[in-house]
């Protein structure tokens, strides 16, 4: 059996109720609860979040919170292994029966039934701890450096020297979700990994909304919401 988990904490830091914000009339994270729902995949949709006020948004669009995650794993410190890892062992303890979580990001408002079924597919049929969305990218920032104590240093040394005709394809995590076995999310496996694998997502919606002007290039692609 197949769950989804959506993590929607409050006292977001660069964007102020990132989580609940509008788009396109409604709570941003009424979209991923929307498609999750009627996807037909998951036997259950969960958000964890430890807002009252979030917890009411997504039971009003269909989703269950059968708890408040408690405060000290709701900071922007906490990583996303420990808050699902919270949720199974509640679920668990609640004797709800599931052997995958598909961890659905609530400002994703583009996922749609096709790719969480193709990137579950992949999972199951490559034996995968993780599977997840990427974008591929320009591989010139495979070269690219910074600055520490007022040096210059660069991220990678070993492309110094390598031609621009010899890079490997380059791709980075879209922000949009992460499937993975129950047990992978138990033990604390890496999501990036050789054990796992990711499905490439085409076009710029798929990108991970953190800035305002993330939330301003989201809003172009409106119109392709799913209804």
């Amino acid at each position: 059996m197949k769950i989804a988990i959506i993590p929607a904490r409050s006292n977001s830091q660069r964007i102020k109720n990132k989580n609940i914000i509008s788009f396109s009339g409604k709570p941003i994270i009424s979209w991923p609860i929307k498609i999750a729902k009627k996807s037909k995949i998951f036997s259950r949709v969960f958000v964890s979040t430890d807002s009252k006020k979030i917890s009411k948004i997504s039971k009003k669009f269909g989703a269950e919170v059968p708890f408040l995650r408690p405060k000290k794993i709701s900071d922007h410190k906490t990583g996303i292994l420990e808050v699902i890892k919270h949720a199974i062992f509640f679920l668990e303890k609640k004797r709800v029966k599931f052997n995958y979580v598909c961890c659905i990001f609530a400002t994703a408002p583009f996922i749609s039934k096709k790719i969480i079924k193709q990137s579950f597919e992949k999972l199951k049929r490559g034996n995968f701890d993780f599977v997840f969305g990427a974008i591929k990218i320009d591989t010139k920032f495979l070269r690219t450096f910074y600055i520490k104590n007022k040096k210059l240093n660069m991220l990678n040394k070993s492309f110094y020297s390598t031609p621009n005709k010899n890079y490997p394809e380059a791709f980075v995590d879209s922000g949009q979700f992460y499937w993975g076995t129950k047990n992978a999310w138990k033990k604390n496996k890496m999501i990036f990994s050789k054990n796992s694998s990711f499905i490439i997502l085409e076009g710029e919606k798929y990108n991970d909304i953190n800035t305002h002007q993330d939330i301003k290039k989201a809003k172009k692609f409106v119109n392709q919401l799913q209804q």
